[in-house]
């Protein structure tokens, strides 16, 4: 199937799977003081903290099973994000990401093609799990292929164009491959980031390698195909990430990406509901009583 599409306004610059839930939406209603301080300019509390997308080390078959059957927040989103990313797939996300330990499609998530698409949606899937609890997220960064994650979140990019842009990531050739192949990919990628609508974020996005302010507005570092693409060659650095946020005045940022231990010991649930003791300590008002009519028991 193609992935390029010539709408809208672009980027500028040179077991068996879980059931999908068809129609259900899950976007989050944000607080009517989302827009908080100037972006930029954090003023303590909850304002002087970041959401950070990390992106670091392998992926587990079953990554999100035990969330996709506990939070129904998590299901919620995860189905949305995977029905947009499955037009681009060869296969359905759900056959790879819940398929069967053993079986021959668990082994595909180590592949980028699916690697990538499965962290975009448990990512946006956690995210919306913690804003349901009362999370007051003020800024978004993106660590490697968590950038886009950010960009969706902080509603840059819309979701059709950020899954498209996912599954195009993950099809880049590595760098060891031979020039021609990547060439090739690269230029392929290029040509569905140039075809992507840029909005005005509504939460402060982040460069993580730089701590620049990403966006279309003045004062802004306008997200370009080539910015993107530069992004995704990049060597990433979980500690330089960390040190832009703090450059950029957000010293209290909460990890948003997968634990893989938790993910293979089967403790997902518990280390999620351990990440409600970090928010509520770092003053966000969680919502306990939401917290429990949330979850619902696993199958």
């Amino acid at each position: 199937m193609s992935d390029e599409r010539s709408s809208g306004s672009l980027l500028a610059g040179p077991g068996a799977a879980p059931p999908r839930a068809a129609g259900r939406s899950c976007s989050a209603p944000r607080p009517a003081d989302r827009a908080g301080p100037a972006p930029g300019a954090p003023a303590g509390g909850a304002a002087d903290q970041a959401v950070l997308f990390t992106a670091h080390g392998p992926l587990l078959p079953g990554l999100g099973r035990d969330l996709y059957g506990t939070f129904r927040a998590f299901s919620a989103a995860w189905n949305e994000v995977a029905e947009a990313l499955d037009l681009w797939l060869p296969l359905p996300l759900a056959a790879v990401v819940f398929a069967p330990r053993e079986g021959v499609d668990a082994a595909l998530i180590r592949d980028a093609a699916f690697a990538q698409p499965a962290l975009f949606a448990y990512q946006v899937a956690l995210f919306r799990v913690w804003e349901t609890w009362g999370m007051d997220a003020r800024a978004v960064a993106g660590h490697a292929a968590g950038e886009i994650s950010a960009a969706y979140l902080a509603g840059v990019l819309d979701l059709d164009d950020a899954a498209r842009l996912v599954v195009a990531r993950g099809r880049l050739a590595p760098r060891d491959a031979p020039h021609k192949t990547r060439a090739a990919s690269e230029k392929r990628f290029l040509r569905v980031a140039k075809s992507c609508r840029i909005n005005a974020p509504d939460l402060t996005l982040i460069c993580a390698t730089t701590g620049d302010l990403l966006g279309p507005r003045t004062g802004e570092r306008t997200l370009t195909a080539e910015y993107f693409l530069r992004q995704a060659r990049a060597t990433p650095s979980p500690a330089a990430a960390q040190s832009a946020l703090e450059a950029a005045g957000f010293h209290r940022n909460h990890p948003c990406g997968p634990d893989a231990r938790s993910t293979a010991l089967g403790s997902e649930v518990d280390s999620v509901l351990a990440s409600l003791g970090r928010l509520h300590d770092h003053g966000h008002p969680i919502s306990w009583p939401r917290v429990f009519a949330e979850a619902t028991p696993p199958a």
